[in-house]
């Protein structure tokens, strides 16, 4: 489907190279026989030139302060509506007690995910991450007679700003909701953790310009982040002394007791990048046409609101290829025989690589963790619950999407075409509710409670099925309209149902959550039995994703019905 990644260790090396030869920054091209002059300044004010004019022809009309006009109102139409949704969630304040359980343990957790983040920044360098080039950047300004630090360093900016104010937006909303449970006012909560934000982005992005310059080796920078991972984890578990991440968790909690060694990563996440962008002339031209490449259908994709092309994609930036050996073996043949989609299905599980693997293990993890931060009372995480299931279940779902890809393939199965998609979630719910046994162990692990098996083992099987119809709609969804539809469809329907199809298929994942937050209100009252609030409030969550089923079964067959009786129409 995708050319095959170039090695770095096999690729050679073009620190300093251009297409004419090797380059000598002082005196020309050496190896050649030409008084050519390398990296003039009117050579870099012609780079600038073609940069700005490109940049004015992307804009058109649009001026600099209408853009900022925009930015504002946007951030602060954000801001009001999560200090409202705060206000209007109204979760009752922590005790003093667990106030101070939540100083104590919550700086490991935040630096345990500043650590994954941190990691995954150096997963991005080093497949030429995280700059993103243009085309013509790439095959030929950075071919072309000038210095690669100062072609790449504009670009490097940007993708740095538009990490820290994402890191600053993000972090500082999701902060701002602790002053519900935590006291105090809101501003000190949104300013420390856009604080963090900024701080986790700056050294991620620092990190990933470091690993793409090709100081060193990938694997060391790639080492150090799996060992801070692995020491923050420790922390977080009781099992090893305070990581470095840690210091930066203490960010977040200081509007209730300021910590100075927060202030060493925040010094370190504004050295690492300067060190980076003055680094980040060694990228490899190799690595940086293949990101190109797909980060451009990425794009393209994402504004075709086409999210199958973007997993799809998304795996090929990370360079995720099936194992030659699987995990088990194969499915017996008598079960082959009898249910062939299934034992296919596992075979495709079997051969998952090993990045899937800790993805889906991390998320069932995250899983698990967030259902405890619900269960002690903090109710707008089972948003963010649902979406860890939803994403979670569109890497279970791979077979059904496969055979979506290629109706071709599909229609020449002697079955009917529902009948097969149908057959194709059986897999997913099995994967799914090993994700949900990941997540009841980790959070048995973080609060040893019988309550905790009591809620997590009736909840495993609808919270499966949910997360597995939220990613089945998905899939057999159409990704874009047809030609004609957009053609006759008024603009008033049209946007209604681009924003039902985005948000329904992750809302039906959230809705598979909500028996967590019945049991916790049981549990909360007196006399009140989770274990049966959670299996009465399943049923109906049973009952949608068995209407999902049959919509998956039988969609084919409405769509032909319709389009028969509006030729019939015509």
């Amino acid at each position: 489907m995708s050319e095959a990644p170039v090695s770095e260790d096999d690729a050679p090396d073009d620190h300093d190279r251009n297409v004419a030869g090797d380059v000598d920054h002082d005196h020309g091209l050496s190896g050649v026989g030409t008084d050519v002059a390398v990296d003039r300044p009117d050579q870099r004010q012609a780079v600038v030139d073609m940069r700005r004019r490109r940049q004015r022809r992307r804009l058109g009309s649009h001026e600099w302060g209408e853009l900022a006009y925009r930015v504002y109102t946007t951030s602060l139409a954000a801001i009001v509506a999560v200090v409202f949704a705060s206000g209007l969630i109204g979760d009752d304040p922590l005790t003093a007690d667990a106030r101070r359980t939540f100083l104590d343990r919550a700086p490991a957790w935040f630096g345990l995910g500043a650590a994954v983040v941190l990691l995954i920044g150096i997963r991005s360098g080093s497949r030429g991450g995280p700059l993103a080039l243009e085309r013509q950047d790439v095959n030929h300004l950075l071919l072309g007679p000038v210095d690669r630090g100062f072609l790449l360093r504009r670009p490097a900016v940007g993708i740095l700003s538009y990490a820290l104010l994402g890191g600053a937006v993000l972090a500082g909303l999701g902060a701002g909701l602790f002053d519900q449970r935590l006291g105090g006012s809101a501003l000190p909560w949104f300013a420390c953790g856009a604080l963090f934000g900024v701080a986790l982005a700056g050294l991620a992005v620092g990190a990933g310009f470091l690993t793409a310059s090709r100081l060193t080796s990938k694997w060391v920078p790639l080492a150090i982040g799996w060992l801070l991972v692995a020491w923050a984890l420790a922390d977080a578990t009781g099992y090893a002394p305070t990581a470095p991440t840690t210091w930066l968790g203490t960010v977040v909690v200081w509007p209730l007791e300021f910590d100075p060694l927060g202030l060493v990563p925040v010094v370190a996440s504004i050295l690492l990048p300067v060190v980076g962008l003055l680094t980040i002339g060694g990228l490899s031209i190799e690595a940086a046409t293949r990101r190109t490449a797909l980060v451009g259908q990425l794009r393209f994709a994402v504004t075709q609101q086409d999210l199958r092309t973007v997993v799809l994609l998304r795996r090929q930036l990370a360079s995720e290829r099936p194992r030659t050996r699987p995990w088990f073996p194969a499915t017996p043949r008598f079960v082959a025989r009898r249910f062939p989609v299934f034992a296919r299905d596992m075979r495709s599980v079997a051969r998952w690589p090993i990045v899937r693997v800790a993805r889906v293990v991390v998320m069932g993890a995250a899983i698990g963790l967030t259902a405890r931060a619900t269960w002690a009372g903090t109710t707008p995480l089972v948003l963010v619950l649902g979406a860890l299931s939803y994403v979670a279940a569109l890497d279970a779902i791979e077979p059904l999407a496969q055979d979506v890809d290629h109706p071709g393939l599909l229609g020449s199965v002697p079955q009917v075409e529902g009948v097969v998609m149908v057959k194709h979630l059986a897999e997913p719910v099995i994967v799914m509710i090993g994700v949900g046994v990941v997540a009841l162990a980790t959070a048995y692990g973080v609060d040893p409670d019988p309550q905790v098996l009591g809620v997590g083992l009736p909840l495993l099987i609808p919270a499966a099925l949910a997360g597995v119809c939220g990613a089945a709609i998905t899939v057999v969804s159409e990704a874009t309209l047809e030609t004609s539809q957009e053609a006759v469809m008024p603009p008033e329907v049209a946007g209604p149902r681009l924003l039902f199809r985005t948000v329904w298929p992750p809302a039906v994942a959230v809705i598979g959550m909500l028996p967590l937050l019945a049991a916790r209100a049981a549990a909360t009252s007196s006399g009140g039995d989770p274990t049966r609030a959670v299996t009465a409030t399943a049923v109906p969550v049973v009952l949608l994703c068995m209407i999902v089923v049959g919509w998956v079964r039988f969609r084919a067959d409405l769509h032909d019905a319709m389009a028969t009786a509006a030729g019939g129409g015509r």
